[in-house]
């Protein structure tokens, strides 16, 4: 029900307004007992729920948000968007967009969580803008900060665990790795994350967020 989401911009009322102290992450072992009792996704009941929930509002008819403070969905790998609306169902996220995903998400079962993630991993690939390599694409060992490839693959493809980067909107990726750095975003398996943006400078941080961004 489209309803569903305009009522949640209004007033985040399901969800109290906002999630200010998150659920702890879980470790990677327990992560992998959870995705190891993921479900098969449907994609197609996925994305009948997609458009049910009005998803399209934020991210996007086909999962690529034309507001570039929202992530795009689209082509993601399902283990991970699926570990994603655990995090939101379970709070593992704070801040006011943390509160509307907790809302949408809250009364979803286990089979609708995998049934969005596989419609979503089935679309498009978003574009990236091509631009030069930053050299902290390649990590600095002076400061031991690993490689984006590391985790996030050469292309920035992702994996299991980790977003796919490339095309993602550049003004989420730079909120995204700020809350990183701010210790305002904590749902990362063994703080990887976090303790790779706490090193970058805010220019870094620009410089990753225009090469995988579009």
């Amino acid at each position: 029900m489209r309803r569903t989401f305009y009522f949640l911009l209004l007033g985040f009322g399901l969800a109290g307004g906002t999630t200010d102290t998150p659920a702890g992450a879980l470790s990677l072992s327990e992560w992998q007992r959870e995705l190891a009792a993921k479900p098969q996704g449907d994609g197609t009941r996925g994305g009948t729920l997609y458009a049910e929930h009005g998803c399209a509002g934020c991210h996007g008819p086909e999962g690529m948000a034309d507001n570039r403070q929202w992530p795009v969905l689209a082509r993601q790998r399902p283990l991970y968007l699926y570990k994603m609306l655990l995090d939101y169902q379970a709070e593992r996220m704070a801040g006011p967009d943390a509160a509307i995903m907790a809302s949408v998400v809250r009364e979803l079962n286990r089979q609708d969580l995998a049934d969005l993630a596989e419609w979503l991993g089935a679309l498009p690939r978003p574009q990236a803008a091509e631009v030069p390599e930053p050299a902290i694409l390649r990590g600095d060992r002076k400061r031991l900060i690993p490689p984006c490839s590391a985790c996030h693959g050469a292309h920035g493809q992702g994996w299991d665990l980790q977003p796919a980067l490339r095309g993602q909107n550049r003004d989420y990726l730079i909120r995204t790795l700020q809350r990183f750095k701010k210790g305002e975003r904590s749902n990362d398996v063994n703080a990887g994350m976090s303790q790779f943006a706490a090193k970058l400078t805010d220019e870094e941080i620009r410089a990753l967020a225009e090469y995988y961004g579009r």
